[in-house]
């Protein structure tokens, strides 16, 4: 396991873009600057689109990124 977190994805007009696994503890690159961002946010499940014996409503999608 190289990290895990959850996944998130870009707002964009109440429609959900690229899904990425974003790491539960994310660093700053050094020399960034606040242009050309994205905000992005925190996937919840919504009962019905996943099943609601094993999901709940609400709840955050966690992920872990793996490498051999």
């Amino acid at each position: 396991m190289e990290y895990g977190g959850y996944i998130v994805a870009q707002y964009n007009s109440y429609t959900r873009t690229s899904y990425i696994c974003m790491d539960e503890a994310p660093e700053v690159a050094p020399g960034a600057t606040a242009q050309n961002q994205a905000i992005i946010y925190i996937v919840e499940v919504v009962c019905g689109s996943l099943p609601c014996s094993v999901y709940d409503t609400g709840r955050e999608l966690a992920c872990v990124v793996c490498s051999k």
